[in-house]
């Protein structure tokens, strides 16, 4: 038994389907251009084992060693003054840091003194004898009356 919905429109005749087949067919570049490189791999190994180069002369081999020890020392005077810098850059910021020290210390120092000072005028000022006539009070003698 088969179901037709009427309310559906009968179908259009359909196009018929069309299959696409990929074929991929090999090509022989891929093989030649690796075939050249193989070669010329070959040929290049083949020239460096067979071109050595003159044997260097005694004259040579001293020179190249004189310039290998002057490249040591030059290298090695870098490295010192890099060395020297970092220390002297140390130095500077210790002493730096002991003088804000030093300099807080005189200054709490200071502080102490300048209210030691205050304190002590305080105590003077309330212990002098007060005239209402503006001037400075008479020195007492020590006499007996």
């Amino acid at each position: 038994m088969t179901y037709t919905d009427p309310s559906l429109q009968p179908q259009a005749p359909r196009a018929p389907e069309r299959v696409v087949e990929i074929r991929r067919e090999s090509s022989p570049l891929g093989w030649l251009v690796a075939g050249v490189v193989a070669i010329v791999a070959v040929i290049a190994v083949a020239f460096m084992l067979t071109s050595r180069p003159m044997d260097a002369s005694s004259d040579q081999i001293a020179q190249a060693q004189e310039q290998g020890r002057a490249a040591g020392l030059v290298e090695g005077a870098q490295v010192g003054l890099q060395t020297g810098a970092d220390q002297a850059r140390q130095a500077a910021e210790a002493s730096a840091r002991e003088a804000a020290s030093a300099a807080e210390s005189v200054r709490r120092q200071t502080e102490i003194q300048a209210q030691t000072a205050a304190d002590a005028a305080q105590d003077a000022a309330a212990t002098a004898p007060a005239t209402t006539d503006g001037t400075a009070p008479s020195p007492q003698a020590d006499q007996p009356q």
